[in-house]
């Protein structure tokens, strides 16, 4: 189970929901808790859809700011608990560890009021028992370690802040990527870099996931990165590619001759016959997709890399890379509308979820990330899944007794050694 959480700065904008298709694509969230839509719930209820959601909660946008919405896959697994505009508090149930907490949060941003967010979250903490965990845009900074350029934050507002999650039995849930989630002015001369999103969690809580970490996702259309929090680091092993056939080929009249031609074809065995159209088919279907594919992974690392440049000859890297980056995304979006259009207009009346689900064909990773060995306990650790398979295939092939009085003299003829040697 992963969450993702997001200040999203507009969730009307074309570019925020193409980045956010792809970032569910890659990496499959449970649940999404995004900040400032500034958009009303009717049009986060389509977004959901679109994402392939069961359900949504949403706070309509105050004037031109604010916004929360709260999306995810298995109706039964979210209860809302309380929710204002600067927070969205709702119980979790999981299949493993039972029932806890999450907060998709966003802090007051004006400094005069940041006593009332401190207040705010002193208030969540003593709301509930459960084990919590929260997530979001604090609009706050620990210590002067957390922000880069720009005047020195005052004492006041991160000695307060630091009181705050401390009396609330916060602990950080640290980050794996770049420290500086949030920045104002690239490559101007008042360039300021913050972390103000975080992941915080009880004792409890973190008892409960031990293996959870917080990824930071590098690559954004709003000021803030997305933080993907991963209740168990995944643990698997992939397999070498095979031949997967597409939905959309069956559309595809030049795919259509591809079969037609290798079936029809002289000579050949009918294995060589199938291995050669799969190739074929391979080459011709799958080509586009995969170079997209290819090109949008190599803009995501160069905007990783070029990010913390501060010079001249690094941000204009980085705004290259990132204006291909969204360029591809739109062209993207484009292909599988292009490649769905005729089935759309066949089919797509007769389910409103047809379009999504039939031009968002996914690949699926081979992997394993947990298994439950004889006593049923689940092993989770790379070494206790390896001894988990080891064991069982053991067990499988393994005769505890083997049959040592098998009637073979009394079933088959002997021959004397004189009679062989004759």
């Amino acid at each position: 189970m992963s969450i993702l959480a997001w200040n999203c700065r507009g969730l009307a904008n074309p570019r925020t929901v193409r980045l956010l298709l792809d970032i569910n694509q890659q990496y499959r969230p449970s649940l999404i808790f995004l900040s400032e839509t500034l958009i009303k719930n009717n049009k986060v209820a389509t977004v959901s859809k679109k994402l392939g959601f069961a359900g949504y909660y949403a706070i309509d946008a105050q004037g031109h700011g604010g916004g929360l919405a709260l999306m995810w896959k298995n109706g039964g697994a979210v209860q809302i608990l309380q929710s204002c505009n600067n927070f969205i508090d709702f119980e979790v149930s999981h299949e493993q560890t039972g029932k806890w907490r999450y907060t998709g949060y966003y802090g007051i941003p004006q400094r005069n009021r940041r006593m009332e967010s401190w207040n705010m979250l002193r208030q969540l903490a003593a709301s509930s028992i459960l084990s919590w965990c929260i997530i979001g845009d604090f609009n706050d900074i620990i210590s002067m370690e957390e922000k880069r350029g720009g005047q020195r934050q005052p004492r006041r507002l991160m000695e307060g802040f630091f009181d705050a999650i401390m009396s609330c039995g916060l602990h950080d849930l640290g980050f794996s990527g770049d420290m500086f989630m949030w920045e104002r002015s690239r490559g101007a001369h008042r360039w300021i870099q913050e972390r103000l999103d975080k992941g915080m969690a009880t004792n409890l809580w973190i008892e409960m996931f031990p293996l959870a970490e917080v990824k930071v996702i590098e690559v954004t259309t709003s000021d803030h990165f997305p933080l993907l929090l991963q209740l168990h680091r995944q643990v698997f092993m992939k397999c070498g590619s095979r031949f997967k056939f597409e939905n959309m080929w069956i559309g595809e009249q030049e795919c259509r001759n591809i079969v037609k031609d290798c079936w029809e074809g002289d000579g050949g065995v009918l294995m060589g016959k199938i291995m050669k159209c799969c190739l074929r088919m391979e080459e011709c279907g799958g080509g586009l997709v995969r170079e997209m594919k290819v090109q949008l992974g190599r803009y995501r690392k160069e905007m990783q890399h070029w990010r913390s440049r501060r010079d001249r000859m690094g941000i204009q890297k980085y705004n290259t890379a990132r204006w291909h980056y969204m360029k591809l995304l739109e062209k993207k979006e484009i292909f599988w509308r292009q490649r769905a259009k005729q089935y759309w207009l066949r089919d797509g009346e007769k389910n409103t979820t047809f379009f999504h689900k039939f031009a968002s064909t996914r690949k699926e990773h081979n992997k394993i990330q947990k298994l439950q060995n004889e006593a049923g306990e689940w092993q989770e650790t790379e070494a206790d899944i390896q001894e988990v398979i080891t064991a069982y295939f053991r067990n499988m092939f393994y005769s505890i007794r083997p049959n040592t009085s098998l009637p073979v003299q009394s079933e088959f003829p002997v021959i004397s050694v004189v009679q062989s040697q004759a």
